[in-house]
């Protein structure tokens, strides 16, 4: 069961055996966020960004210039 609003992921680390999932939501209209575009395509600083993803602000900027032109 994962919380409705968090960000979450699955892993398998068994390459032998893929796993399945079954997910539903509780609403036919649930709706989905994308991550990158949320969080470096929304006007946060660089410099907030960097700290945050313990990098340097012209990383957090070439990631920032790949999303512009999707979002």
């Amino acid at each position: 069961m994962f919380p409705e609003g968090p960000v979450h992921f699955q892993y398998n680390a068994d390459i032998k055996n893929p796993a399945i999932s079954i997910s539903s939501f509780r609403s036919a209209n649930a709706g989905t966020v994308s991550v990158p575009a949320s969080v470096f395509a929304n006007g946060i600083d660089g410099v907030v960004l960097a700290k945050a993803f313990k990098t340097d602000v012209s990383t957090t900027q070439k990631i920032k210039a790949g999303l512009a032109a999707k979002a």
